[in-house]
């Protein structure tokens, strides 16, 4: 393996793009040959412009180079972890240099002539707010839906795209529209961990009392998904801690079969019943109790099949 110039190992590159694997017979000494043409090279550009891509150094990078421990001939000498930082750093700032000569600014997003309802739906999901502003402005209506009945403002409220949420609400968007699953766009802010979204949909007058298919509240999601803030909103808001779903579950219920610890100390500080029956005539407390009885029965039962433990 050839030795690396102060050249070499600030940019990474070699000098002349040659590889020592270009050497047959006698590499080592092929490789010093070509590394002491490199340095006669690397020491005048060390000394002038430094590099073709970095141009003119800065005087911060003037004082890195200086403060490189370098023998009589110019190559690197690691003695101490001090030399090997101060090489790391100087490639790293020449890296970051490139990388911000390299960098493009963003195109601005194409708007057609005509946005159809696919196009305005995916815009909703994907933050793309010219493209649900021209749709808007030509007059398209803000409640049309997918194949699963949702409506531009269910996918923006499941992202969080607060700025569209805005605007489909300014063209008249319903906050009551339901899916497939009659879940409504509180609950899908709520799925998605939003609780600006959450909170402007309320401000607009959005119900907190709605439920989806399954006779979930809003609650009931928000402690499902672990999204703390949006459960503590809601409750803040005058949600019901003692909910029930179809199966006669409260958020305690949830919570407590999903382990949350979190939920379960806010269910709990906010009045959340430890008593409640589901249908299957289940407290969050005997819950509980099943969960760890049937965790210590498996333990004892590994236990005793392992005699050697």
């Amino acid at each position: 393996m050839g030795l690396l110039s102060v050249e070499e190992l600030v940019t990474g590159k070699r000098s002349d793009g040659r590889e020592a694997e270009d050497f047959s017979g006698g590499v080592y000494e092929a490789a010093v040959n070509q590394e002491k043409q490199d340095d006669r090279r690397s020491q005048v550009e060390v000394g002038g412009a430094m590099l073709e891509v970095g141009g003119a150094m800065s005087e911060e990078e003037e004082v890195s180079v200086a403060a490189l421990n370098t023998d009589q001939s110019g190559r690197l000498r690691l003695d101490t972890v001090d030399d090997l930082f101060n090489i790391l750093q100087l490639r790293k700032r020449r890296r970051a240099r490139k990388t911000a000569v390299a960098r493009k600014q963003p195109e601005a997003e194409i708007i057609p002539a005509v946005v159809d309802v696919e196009v305005f739906l995916s815009a909703s999901l994907d933050n793309k707010l010219p493209l649900v502003d021209k749709y808007l402005t030509d007059g398209g209506n803000p409640d049309v839906v997918d194949h699963f009945q949702r409506t531009a403002l269910h996918k923006a409220a499941s992202k969080g795209h607060l700025e569209v949420m805005k605007r489909l609400l300014e063209a008249g968007a319903s906050l009551e529209n339901r899916d497939k699953l009659e879940a409504t766009a509180v609950h899908w802010a709520c799925r998605g961990g939003h609780v600006s979204a959450l909170e402007l949909l309320l401000n607009q007058g959005a119900k907190i009392t709605c439920r989806d298919k399954l006779r979930s509240s809003p609650l009931h999601v928000a402690v499902r998904t672990g999204h703390m803030e949006c459960a503590e909103h809601l409750i803040h808001c005058g949600a019901d801690v003692n909910a029930r779903d179809r199966d006669g579950d409260t958020p305690m219920h949830d919570a407590v079969r999903i382990n949350r610890f979190k939920m379960i100390r806010l269910l709990m500080m906010h009045g959340a019943s430890l008593h409640a029956r589901n249908a299957d005539m289940k407290t969050p407390l005997e819950m509980l109790n099943a969960w760890q009885s049937g965790a210590k029965s498996l333990l004892c039962s590994s236990s005793s099949e392992q005699p050697g433990v």
